[in-house]
């Protein structure tokens, strides 16, 4: 576990000497979803976007698509956190358990997105000062379901209800606001995010491929043998069919 082994939470970003960011959180955490490998092919002295960095564009891991939509090639990643100082990724620090004084079921970690066209590598997420509080804007929290779903610290998956208060997101998002809230006043919990109702193919939200399985990622961290069983169980899915 990331926590276990550094003492803290990874950072949004790795930023260099005049705090421009240059590796994401995503690739940082590469080694705990069984990505070593691909971890090590990273030069983390040259920014994400380098010649030699973006000989592993195409390479992301399958667990940062969305459930039986992975593609090879696929390079856009809808699997975000959202960056401020009050929130679970402050910035270039940090962020320690200790820290978190805000319930677990209540404090968001991890969202979906469905439009901001996010490169899996690029340092860049949401910002909790600038994105948008509207529940399923592409400028926020949103997805290719019908209502977006988020990952709250104690790991439950938590589709947001769609007349969520702007304020009460806000309070969703930061780790120690001592904000009271309630699971039922936000949303509903889900067994699995993979099991929800897609939009019509007709109605569409701006955006490419979707991509982030809710969950998994915060799994993974927590117990890595989860990825595994997870290849196991295609190991046995590609038996079946021979």
């Amino acid at each position: 576990m990331y926590h276990d082994h550094y003492g803290a939470y990874p950072p949004a970003y790795i930023a260099d000497e005049n705090g421009t960011p240059m590796h994401s959180w995503r690739v940082l955490i590469l080694p705990f979803l069984h990505h070593r490998r691909l971890y090590d092919r990273y030069d983390f002295s040259q920014p994400w976007n380098s010649k030699a960095n973006m000989r592993l564009a195409t390479e992301m891991p399958e667990v940062y698509a969305f459930h039986g939509e992975y593609e090879e090639g696929v390079v856009t990643t809808n699997y975000l956190a959202v960056v401020g100082e009050s929130t679970f990724w402050p910035g270039a620090m940090s962020r320690r358990s200790a820290e978190i004084t805000d319930e677990e079921d209540t404090t968001i970690m991890l969202a979906e997105n469905w439009g901001q066209h996010i490169h899996w590598m690029e340092p860049r997420d949401l910002d909790l000062e600038t994105m948008s509080l509207e529940v399923d804007d592409p400028q926020g929290i949103s997805s290719k379901y019908l209502a977006p779903a988020v990952v709250m610290m104690d790991s439950q998956v938590v589709k947001l209800r769609p007349d969520l208060r702007r304020d009460a997101l806000r309070a969703l998002l930061t780790v120690n606001g001592g904000e009271p809230l309630l699971v039922k006043d936000h949303g509903y919990l889900l067994d699995d995010g993979r099991d929800r109702e897609e939009r019509p193919a007709e109605e569409t939200l701006s955006h490419e491929q979707p991509v982030g399985e809710i969950g998994t990622i915060k799994q993974l961290l927590d117990d890595p043998s989860a990825e595994e069983e997870r290849t196991e169980e295609r190991s046995a899915d590609a038996d079946a069919q021979d």
